[in-house]
Parts: C-alpha cells; structure tokens; sequence
C-alpha cells in the first residue's frame, strides 16, 4: 500500500525530563503511561485517499521496556474522518500497514480499542495543548480522555531548546531531530486501557516532524 504522509507529532508521558523510552530503556519507576498525538499535513494520502489536516492519537501504558511485549494502546482519530479515512488511519498508526510505518506495531503493542473523538491540538510560541474528547461534547477542562499541555525545554540560559537526535523511538516516529519539551499538566482517562489513570505535573514531553512514505510500483501485466 502507497502513502505519504508528514505532518507534526507530540509525545508526552509520566516519565521525567527525558523519557526513557527515547533511549531505548525501561520507563521511570518500570511503568509508563502516556501518548502520540500526530497532527497531518494537507495533502497527505493512504491508497490514494486523502487524510491531510486530521489528528490521530494514541494513548498507550506499559511496564518494562517499549519492546518488552506489555504495550496496550487506544486509538483515535478526529471526530471528522470518514469510514475509509478512519480505517485508514487506524490500520497506519497501529503499524499494520507495510513500510516504516510497520514500525509503529514495536511501539503500540496490543490495540484494544480504536475510535472516533473531538481531538483538539493548539500550539505557539509559548506552548501548545491537546484535548481528546468524545465527539459529541464540547471540549472543557476536566471532561476529556486526554488533556496535556506543555512547553520547549531549555538547558540552563541557553536560547535554543533541548534537541535530540538519533534517538530509538525517532525511528518509529519517522523523525530527525526532536525537542524536548515539559508539561505543565497530563491528565489521562482512558477506561478501555489498564491502569490508563493518571494527572500529575512536570513531566517529560517531545515534539518533531514526521514523514513515513511508501510508494509501490505498479506491475506490469
């Protein structure tokens, strides 16, 4: 299957300044909760159908290490999508598609549970903010599945942010070089996930571009 998509991704959990799971080791305190939210350029397309300006998030929580085999995961995807776009979307953020996405599956683990929700994702200067929602109620503080909102992270006076690159999980994220950010607040409620309960302050984030491509050629009969 074709694709090309780019677009902008967040990554925030309950791990400290900076994950481990970057480095490729276990989680703080062996055990992780937190998500991917990937916001999707215009004109990205799967199999020739346009998914450009849609989010996807996923929600996941895990002991040990990412790949230790305990990754479960919740996935949505903009209350907007329709039923080709969503299966689209699912199947390529839950790593079932062929190409660099597949290596997303590493890191999703097992997908309990896939739906539509308001998502919400704002960001400036200053910072940026993720909701998701259930679609038919309004976005307000302390209703959703996910609320987070977060900022750049600066190493003592420096004028530039925190970078990384070559990291373990820039690879499945299709991504170069990723700044570490903080979040000011996490509040994660996911009922479908276990143990996916969570609000506490001050926590590791990180935020990039994204590119996964794939192109197959047609062939000749």
């Amino acid at each position: 299957m074709s694709y090309s998509l780019t677009g902008v991704f967040t990554e925030a959990c309950d791990c400290t300044l900076v994950c481990p799971c970057w480095l490729d080791d276990a989680p703080d305190e062996d055990h992780c909760t937190g998500l991917f939210a990937w916001q999707i350029d215009d004109g990205a397309r799967i199999d020739g159908v346009g998914v450009g300006s849609l989010s996807v998030v996923s929600v996941s929580t895990h002991s040990g290490g990412r790949r230790a085999g305990t990754t479960s995961t919740a996935i949505f995807v903009s209350a907007a999508a329709t039923g080709e776009q969503f299966a689209l979307l699912t199947e390529a953020f839950s790593g079932r598609l062929d190409g660099p996405l597949a290596d997303l599956a590493d890191v999703s683990g097992a997908v309990l549970t896939t739906a539509r929700a308001r998502i919400e994702v704002t960001a400036d200067a200053a910072g940026w903010h993720i909701y998701v929602g259930l679609p038919q109620k309004p976005a307000m503080t302390g209703t959703g599945l996910v609320e987070v909102t977060g900022s750049a992270a600066f190493f003592l006076d420096e004028d530039e942010p925190l970078t990384l690159t070559n990291t373990a999980l820039g690879k499945e994220l299709g991504s170069g070089a990723v700044v570490a950010h903080r979040t000011d607040a996490l509040a994660v409620r996911v009922p479908a996930l276990p143990g996916a309960y969570l609000d506490v302050r001050g926590r590791s984030a990180m935020r990039g571009r994204f590119q996964y491509s794939q192109v197959r050629m047609r062939v000749p009969e």
